[in-house]
């Protein structure tokens, strides 16, 4: 099992961009997320914002958990003073269905 946090972002502060990356490292160390991607973004397709990282984490449980964690959010907050975006989370496939049928997407 696994799931993904994906942030979406365009950096607005890039004087503070190292920042965030480092005060991420220890809240993604605490919650078991590991970084899989991490880069400049070209839409194929659609629209995008021109950068992304995704964590994955062992389960949607640990993804939530990570999200609404008084840590994150406190990073959340930093975050958004230094990017413009969004915050996705993703199951892995094995984990969808269980998903949906919890009605978490309703």
């Amino acid at each position: 099992m696994s799931a993904y946090v994906i942030f979406n972002y365009t950096i607005t502060d890039h004087s503070k961009i190292d920042e965030l990356t480092q005060r991420s490292i220890a809240v993604n160390e605490q919650f078991g997320a590991k970084v899989i991607v991490g880069s400049p973004v070209k839409a194929l397709e659609g629209k995008t914002l021109p950068s992304m990282v995704v964590l994955e984490f062992k389960d949607f449980d640990a993804a939530k958990q990570f999200y609404h964690s008084p840590e994150h959010q406190a990073l959340t907050a930093f975050r958004n003073k230094v990017t413009k975006g969004s915050v996705s989370i993703v199951p892995g496939n094995s984990e969808t269905q269980a998903v949906i049928d919890s009605g978490y997407f309703n």
